[in-house]
């Protein structure tokens, strides 16, 4: 994995260079959303001694970033093809390792939960080995200004790092065609203003523009005409009202935590959470990823249902 840190606010496909960061391709790259999280890693710790102090201080110091970042679609469909691979192998592993104490608690040959125990962490160990590991970024750290990644691929790093300078360097052409100082080609016109010479060229339209018309989320960046600019501006506002708890994240989060047996209150919480949920995103122009994670949250407490049952089955309180 490479490291590259991208300014936060930076996030998206007016700041960023097309090449996918899992492959280095440069045809066929779109944007796709994501969403990091970090938190400090000495909250783990914290979780051995009190776990629910570990979840409030974790609460109050997680951080977030939205945004986009360059992926083909063959690679961004591996990668989301192993992060639900991830999560269903941590929710078998919670379920085994619930079995496995269980057996032990039991009149049952204790080999059986002696082999239910390791499982439970061989699963989610292979599956991130084999469906996740290289396949995307990893958040490193977040702080007040940047963002820190692991990214796969080491040509797209080292081009994401150049582009943040790109801005300080000079143009360069091999067409032949005559070039002043600043990138635009000699006695060029504003796109703008028609009566001044241009002196630079958009990086993402093509267009050319004078000092006037010139914008920069830095000194170092590479320019923007006014009307990319502004449509940068409605992008980054829209990314920004993405809120980091939804209905639909927080019914998600309790179907995972539903799959833990005899948690009635837990089971009850999510299924109200997540049936609320998918009745209001049943229309078809809602996310359709809310819909998702309101199914799977009802299917984890289902789960959770089904091991409860067997459990008093098993112990014959039924």
């Amino acid at each position: 994995m490479h490291h590259v840190d991208i300014p936060s606010g930076e996030l998206n496909e007016f700041d960023l260079p097309p090449i996918c960061i899992v492959t280095g391709e440069r045809q066929g790259v779109v944007f796709k959303p994501v969403n990091f999280t970090w938190y400090p890693r000495w909250i783990g710790f914290l979780a051995l001694l009190n776990l629910l102090i570990a979840i409030i201080v974790a609460s109050a110091m997680t951080k977030r970033v939205t945004g986009t970042l360059p992926f083909t679609e063959e690679a961004w469909s591996r990668w989301k093809r192993g992060q639900v691979i991830m999560v269903v192998s941590v929710v078998v592993a919670i379920a085994l390792l619930i079995l496995a104490f269980s057996l032990l608690a039991s009149d049952a040959p204790e080999w059986q939960g002696l082999v239910a125990l390791p499982s439970s962490v061989a699963i989610p160990v292979l599956a991130w080995v084999f469906f996740l590991r290289g396949r995307g970024p990893q958040v490193r750290r977040i702080d007040k200004d940047n963002l820190s990644l692991a990214i796969p691929n080491g040509p797209a790093a080292y081009a994401i790092a150049g582009h943040f300078l790109a801005g300080l360097n000079s143009p360069a052409r091999d067409d032949g065609e005559s070039l002043d100082a600043s990138g635009a080609p000699a006695r060029a016109l504003c796109a703008r203003h028609d009566d001044i010479v241009a002196n630079q060229v958009c990086t993402r339209c093509g267009a050319f523009m004078c000092p006037r018309c010139e914008n920069r989320v830095r000194r170092e960046s590479l320019p923007l005409c006014p009307d990319c600019w502004e449509l940068r501006g409605r992008t980054i506002a829209v990314q920004a009202k993405a809120p980091g708890l939804t209905l639909a994240n927080s019914g998600l989060f309790m179907g995972v935590v539903s799959v833990v047996p005899m948690c009635y209150a837990v089971h009850a919480v999510s299924l109200v959470l997540n049936t609320v949920s998918l009745v209001r995103n049943r229309h078809a122009d809602s996310p359709r990823i809310d819909r998702k994670k309101a199914i799977a949250g009802l299917a984890l407490t289902g789960i959770g249902l089904l091991l409860t049952l067997g459990m008093r089955l098993y112990s014959g309180s039924w």
